[in-house]
């Protein structure tokens, strides 16, 4: 009987991609996936941004306090991606997240396949009590769970934010480090070798802050994965 009424509604109100609109059975059609903005060349192994050749860390990381040892992003926030991670955070686009992860999965492979043996657990960057509450959910926590499954690593809620601070997006690059310094803890257990996931790095300040409270917390290393990192800023 519900699936009967799940076809009617289909009949009525073809399902369509949270990207582009148009109607699709998946929650994100192959065209708008395959329109992903991709970064699959030369990286600074350091902070993860785009170079014309592979460095240990880029003009803009080398002079910042990084406390993971290495960042990878799956793709540029722009275009389709970008929407996609706006739908996800803001449009309740909770169904994405499998989508992202296995976007994730396909671009970063090198990089996961280079530390995955040795990783212990994977973190997810936390939202402040107050901004989880209303949005409904953690978006990087769901697409942490969708990694643990297809990675088989435990998934730890260890960090949690102890308050909610101006959203980073608004700030200048010279304000984020001093915005989020302080805005997390570790309400649990951590050891061994931590892969941290967040949606979007823009300069590294929120996930190498985290990274520090798991360190001081006991964790041994920190690798980032996100979905995607803005065009314009690095390390």
């Amino acid at each position: 009987m519900v699936g009967l009424f799940r076809g009617l509604l289909d009949l009525v109100f073809p399902p369509t991609c949270k990207v582009c609109g148009r109607q699709s059975k998946q929650t994100l059609c192959d065209r708008c996936m395959d329109s992903f903005p991709k970064i699959d060349g030369s990286i600074c192994l350091k902070c993860g941004k785009p170079c014309q050749r592979e460095v240990g860390s880029c003009r803009e990381c080398a002079h910042k306090t990084l406390h993971f040892s290495r960042a990878r992003s799956a793709g540029i926030y722009a275009g389709s991606l970008k929407e996609a991670v706006h739908q996800l955070k803001y449009k309740n686009g909770k169904r994405l997240s499998p989508h992202l992860a296995r976007f994730i999965l396909g671009v970063a492979g090198d990089f996961i396949d280079d530390i995955i043996h040795d990783i212990d657990v994977i973190a997810c960057v936390p939202l402040s009590r107050y901004k989880e509450a209303k949005r409904g959910y953690n978006q990087s926590r769901l697409i942490a769970q969708e990694l643990s499954v297809s990675l088989n690593k435990p998934l730890s809620n260890c960090l949690i934010k102890t308050h909610t601070t101006p959203e980073q997006n608004k700030l200048g690059l010279a304000d984020r480090p001093r915005n989020i310094k302080g805005a997390f803890a570790v309400k649990s257990p951590i050891y061994g070798k931590v892969l941290l996931i967040d949606d979007v790095y823009t300069t590294g300040s929120t996930v190498s802050e985290c990274a520090r409270v798991l360190l001081q917390a006991g964790a041994e290393e920190v690798f980032v994965l996100t979905v995607a990192r803005t065009p314009f800023a690095g390390g």
